[in-house]
């Protein structure tokens, strides 16, 4: 996390105590009022700050005045009937237990809506790649270009994640707690499985290959829904809401996750639009017909010049690579990468 965002944490904790300055106070609404982003940061805070808070009260009740109370009256010299004595001592016991218990199971069934409502998200830019594991302990590896959103704490129904672009899933197993990842126009129920999914907003279609266990694709109106099996691809298309099965070699399509870009008899678009991501560079296709070539190759660690150089070799292929250039904000430009037909 950097400085900037360390300051404004310190300001915004400083706000929810009543300690922050009008200085601070202004420097915070400046902030919040920057953008939608700062915004729903600063709410899902404020939700985590009321829960902390809650629990912190539940905390510090006052044990010696709730005994002192409780023992004055079990041990008053006026005398009564013992049946009547012992109903007394039960009543005291047992209002305060039933109190806690009634606050504690509110506070519980509050304290996981709320949790469930805040999400976290992690995004991996174009370039690169990266991995994290869930609250509930599933492990996902994420694809350059992808973003995934999910619940400071799981709901107890089920396991929701988001999922934009192209993630390596190692479910927690749980029958009784399913896990689903709604990717906008597709869903995949499991319980406890490794697969991957490819949703990557710009596409026409989303892609899932089961690696083991088993999965269930649905479109979110549920009218197309397909029941996988280990070394299936599942196909949605977006513009007729249909999904298709076919057997497949897996590796071709989860090789990424172990920094492996692996082609198998694929059209040069295809090639070009990973390449894209996993370089983050753009390519531009001047000659149309290159987008109809056919590639098979497996890259490990190349740099984008050695791969140009391989793609120029096997195919009638040219290129051209623009130098990058220094824009206003002090960022670069990204590489452009053209194809020409040899």
């Amino acid at each position: 996390m950097d400085k900037e965002r360390l300051d404004i944490n310190q300001l915004i904790v400083n706000d929810f105590s009543g300690k922050i300055i009008p200085e601070e106070k202004v420097l915070l609404d400046q902030w919040i009022t920057e953008g939608i982003e700062n915004q729903r940061y600063y709410s899902e805070q404020k939700k985590l700050w009321n829960l902390f808070t809650l629990h912190q009260k539940m905390q510090n009740i006052h044990e010696r005045k709730a005994y002192q109370k409780i023992s004055s009256q079990l041990f008053s010299k006026k005398k009564v009937d013992f049946l009547n004595h012992v109903q007394r001592i039960a009543a005291i016991l047992l209002l305060p237990v039933l109190i806690i218990s009634a606050i504690y199971y509110y506070s519980e069934r509050n304290h996981t809506e709320q949790f469930s409502s805040v999400y976290n998200t992690v995004e991996t830019p174009l370039g690169m790649r990266s991995g994290l594991t869930l609250p509930d302990g599933t492990k996902v590896w994420l694809n350059a270009g992808s973003k995934l959103s999910y619940p400071v704490l799981f709901s107890p129904k089920f396991r929701e994640v988001k999922l934009i672009g192209e993630a390596y899933f190692e479910v927690k197993k749980d029958k009784n707690w399913p896990f689903l990842v709604n990717s906008g126009n597709m869903n995949v129920f499991v319980t406890g499985t490794t697969f991957n999914c490819n949703a990557y907003p710009e596409n026409d279609q989303m892609q899932t290959v089961l690696v083991e266990g088993q999965v269930t694709v649905t479109n979110v109106s549920a009218t197309a829904t397909k029941v996988m099996e280990p070394g299936e691809l599942a196909v949605f298309r977006k513009n007729t809401q249909q999904i298709t099965k076919t057997k497949i070699d897996v590796e071709k399509y989860i090789a990424w996750k172990n920094g492996k870009l692996m082609f198998r008899e694929d059209k040069m678009n295809l090639v070009v639009e990973k390449l894209e991501r996993w370089y983050n560079v753009e390519f531009i296709i001047e000659d149309k017909e290159i987008s109809d070539y056919i590639y098979t190759a497996t890259f490990i660690d190349e740099s984008l010049d050695q791969v140009l150089k391989m793609l120029s070799l096997s195919a009638p292929i040219r290129y051209t690579v623009s130098e990058r250039s220094k824009k206003e904000d002090q960022t670069f430009t990204r590489q452009t990468v053209k194809l020409f037909k040899k």
